[in-house]
């Protein structure tokens, strides 16, 4: 299975590649701007800091080298109240297959509600609605002890009315870790051809993460090719076996302090997170996310 760590080496050096090509022609616009839009109650209460945790299922968007370190099947039900009436629900599956191997499948979907429309005359002629759906599948293989490595791809579909656009994308990563404590990650979302005329929102991810006894620390670099460089951090403290509670700041946010905060609840087979994200005058972001071991 060393071809699957071929496979994401290549893909993440042409990355960089196309990072660097497409950003030295100056800062852009992109489509499907919803994958940005971080998925998981715990990553955003994290501040978005997992691409060198990504030890759920949300880890097919965080970086799907994570799959691997899911040693049951579970269910992650996530449901984000966004800001502007705006709501974005997520459901994976995730698959062990050896001690080696795992698979995932998950679905992103975001529902941006009703709008009305108008001719060039300024009449109304009635409203109508905007979303975007994608499906993701994914592998992660353990190349190692310390080296893991996966891919997550499938079909996007963005939706104004009656005008549905498709395409493909593929996310890569690899984790490694130095120690059992400490671990390293590298993710690029969202490589893949044109929505229509725009590019996709391709961003390269670089992240560390400590876990110790009772707190766990991680933080990103991210690159967007149509942004600045920003960064994450976030710590996740537990108060007890069962009860964590969550803190992050994402820089560079034009409209929202960065800030996230939020709680977790553990049982033996039911995890439940809550994360909390104020965007200023835009209103308040509620996050939930359930997940259920099988």
């Amino acid at each position: 299975m060393k071809k699957i760590g071929i496979i994401i080496g290549g893909l993440l050096t042409f990355t960089l590649i196309s990072v660097g090509n497409v950003y030295a022609g100056g800062v852009g616009t992109t489509a499907a701007d919803f994958l940005k839009i971080g998925l998981g109650a715990r990553a955003s209460a994290m501040g978005d800091a997992f691409t060198a945790l990504a030890d759920d299922g949300s880890c097919l968007y965080w970086n799907p080298a994570g799959l691997v370190q899911l040693k049951n099947k579970q269910l992650l039900v996530s449901y984000n109240s966004w800001f502007a009436g705006i709501k974005q629900g997520y459901i994976s599956f995730t698959l062990p297959l050896s001690e080696e191997e795992s698979v995932g499948v998950g679905t992103n979907y975001l529902d941006m509600g009703a709008f009305e429309g108008r001719d060039e005359e300024g009449t109304p002629t009635g409203s109508f609605g905007a979303s975007d759906f994608q499906l993701t599948i994914g592998y992660a293989n353990k190349l190692s002890d310390k080296f893991m490595a996966g891919l997550s791809g499938g079909i996007l579909q963005d939706t104004i009315a009656n005008d549905k656009k498709n395409t493909y994308l593929v996310n890569a990563g690899v984790l490694f870790f130095t120690k059992k404590s400490l671990s390293l990650g590298l993710s690029v979302q969202n490589i893949g051809s044109k929505l229509s005329s725009d590019n996709l929102p391709l961003t390269l991810k670089l992240g560390v993460a400590r876990k110790m006894k009772s707190l766990t620390l991680a933080a990103d670099i991210s690159k967007p090719i149509d942004n600045e460089m920003y960064y994450s951090i976030g710590g996740e403290w537990s108060i007890r076996k069962d009860l964590f509670l969550r803190v992050g700041y994402k820089s560079n946010q034009d409209i929202a302090s960065g800030i996230a905060i939020g709680i977790g609840l553990k049982r033996e087979k039911i995890d439940f997170d809550y994360a909390y994200v104020p965007y200023g005058d835009l209103g308040n972001t509620h996050r939930i996310s359930i997940v259920i071991k099988l």
